[in-house]
């Protein structure tokens, strides 16, 4: 798995090439998550940090995440230092 993203109500599990639905909120699904190489990147992002290729900076202390799958997901200024720190980029 790569990421999990939040759209509405619905949770997307992201795969290399698919997506499917998730039973779960992101937030049971960090809580099931911890200790993994998951991290929460955005209020509707979880993502595996050993799947991201590129880290881009945007304006305004923005960052988007690249996968290794084509998949990218905004950073949120409040997980952008930490995410930074953890990708040590």
């Amino acid at each position: 798995m790569r990421a999990f993203q939040a759209d509405g109500e619905l949770v997307w599990i992201i795969t290399g090439r698919q997506r499917f639905l998730a039973t779960q909120s992101l937030r049971s699904l960090e809580e099931r998550l911890k200790g993994q190489s998951f991290r929460r990147v955005h209020r509707n992002a979880i993502v595996n940090i050993s799947h991201v290729r590129k880290m881009s900076s945007m304006s305004s202390q923005r960052w988007l995440l690249t996968l290794d799958n084509g998949q990218e997901l905004m950073v949120s200024k409040r997980q952008a230092h930490g995410i930074r720190d953890l990708l040590r980029w």
